[in-house]
């Protein structure tokens, strides 16, 4: 969810390329964001984003969790409307009727689509809700799709609350059942369980030597608009456990929390974006996650220093009051995003799709812009992460630009998602193999994914949203 407190009120400064880092806004996380690079001809590759007719058959919807099978995409939860509305009626910011109560099956190759309702699960009312709430935390492991908390409508209490529960998918399972290849009901493919500490929306989950780690979020309960009923509780913290599943029942254990008292300063996060990376600093390498930006600080800011989290499930963070620490400018919002690991240098790259973000960039003027509403984007950038640490964001390209009634330009990649190509070769943490895919591919143009849904925008700020059935084909020039 996204709470723009201050909507309409935009304080923007024009900014130059070069010099110092841009002066940001007193109610960041820092009061400055450092520069965006324009020469990404450094890189091992320039991305362009192509759109892919689809005669509109799919869905629109965002902020859902996704699976795949067999090259085929499964799609559950989200929402099938825009950006929520602001105002004091918490049924009209999050119509229940909006909930995505569907879950989805796409074919990306003949853009073939199947679908079927919870209502048709044999499920209980309970259920249901669970799983059509909105910003959920999931990952995929093998044939399992595992998806924890979310917020939503729940009909038992006739309001909305963050919901306690993982819920464990067998995706092979689960498309017969969406295709009606399989009698079974949705409660014979489905595992849960409930705990308190699973009860999360607005984090990330990953997994890194089968220790799951769900970092940052928050427990909203109550309607959102509502302030006599509203209660929000960012966790400021990192929870990891063990997941026991045979099969048959699923359990959690060994749960630990880091920082043992939730850090809500450093680490009142939720709605940021959470990638992969290969730590080659020391002898041997190892799998650890940063945390990008996030919102929002407590006088409505965003964060821009990143959130290291380590195989436990341990974040750090550098000092952001220390000049030569690195401060997100842009894409600092959840938005479609994927990972790459080159292996030649030891760099692990982090890709961005649009969204919202502090820092746009102005083609007309060729300059760099800040923009203290946060508005939505369609520029693409890439952070890489050096082996010593080092980071640095470069400004790659832009959304296509697609139009409508009245619309001169829609902003996309918001609350989206990628979607590899079955064929793209990745490290044992899921980022793309750079290496590989030049062996595999040679120079030149190579498909390596689609970006699918999301929010579309009419304008950067104050203008109608919806969300989106697009689907753009991600390519990289490989150099």
């Amino acid at each position: 969810m996204r709470h723009w407190s201050r909507l309409g009120t935009a304080l923007c400064l024009t900014l130059a390329l070069v010099g110092a880092p841009f002066a940001a806004r007193a109610d960041n996380q820092t009061p400055t964001v450092s520069n965006v690079s324009l020469d990404a001809s450094a890189l091992p590759y320039a991305v362009t984003l192509e759109r892919v007719n689809t005669d509109g058959k799919l869905p629109t919807l965002q902020s859902f969790a996704t699976a795949t099978h067999n090259g085929l995409w499964i799609l559950i939860g989200g929402r099938t409307n825009g950006l929520h509305n602001f105002s004091n009626d918490p049924l009209k910011n999050f119509p229940p009727s909006d909930q995505n109560r569907k879950i989805w099956v796409i074919d990306p190759q003949k853009w073939k689509v199947w679908s079927r309702r919870l209502d048709d699960s044999q499920l209980n009312q309970n259920q249901i809700d669970e799983l059509s709430t909105t910003a959920t935390a999931s990952v995929q492991i093998g044939d399992t799709l595992y998806v924890i908390g979310g917020y939503g409508y729940t009909k038992k209490v006739e309001d909305f609350r963050t919901q306690a529960v993982l819920t464990a998918f067998d995706v092979k399972k689960l498309v017969d059942w969406v295709k009606r290849d399989s009698n079974k009901g949705l409660e014979k493919i489905i595992r849960q369980v409930r705990d308190d500490v699973l009860r999360v929306t607005g984090g990330q989950l990953a997994v890194i030597d089968g220790r799951f780690i769900l970092a940052f979020g928050q427990n909203f309960k109550g309607g959102y608009g509502d302030p006599d009923s509203v209660k929000q509780v960012y966790t400021g913290e990192v929870r990891s456990f063990e997941v026991v599943d045979d099969g048959n029942v699923l359990k959690v254990r060994d749960i630990r929390r880091s920082p043992s008292e939730p850090n809500r300063t450093d680490y009142r996060r939720r709605d940021y974006n959470m990638l992969p990376f290969i730590d080659t600093s020391g002898s041997k390498p190892k799998d650890a996650l940063t945390a990008y930006a996030g919102v929002f600080t407590v006088t409505n800011g965003i964060y821009t220093v990143p959130v290291e989290i380590d195989a436990k499930g341990r974040p750090s963070m550098a000092d952001p009051d220390a000049s030569g620490t690195f401060k997100q400018a842009m894409n600092g919002y959840n938005a479609a995003n994927l990972a790459i690991y080159d292996a030649g240098s030891g760099e692990s790259h982090a890709l961005f799709f649009g969204g919202i973000s502090y820092v746009t960039y102005n083609e007309k003027t060729e300059k760099f812009v800040e923009d203290a509403s946060i508005p939505f984007t369609n520029d693409v950038t890439a952070i890489v992460r050096k082996p010593n640490g080092k980071y640095r964001q470069y400004l790659l390209t832009k959304f296509p630009r697609v139009t409508g009634p009245d619309v001169d330009k829609y902003r996309f990649g918001a609350e989206a998602a990628v979607f590899l190509d079955p064929g793209v070769p990745v490290t044992g943490n899921g980022m793309v193999d750079l290496k590989k895919l030049k062996n595999q591919k040679g120079k030149g143009r190579a498909r390596i994914g689609w970006i699918f849904g999301g929010i579309a925008a009419e304008k950067p700020n104050d203008g109608a949203t919806v969300a989106s059935n697009e689907v753009f084909e991600i390519v990289l020039d490989l150099k």
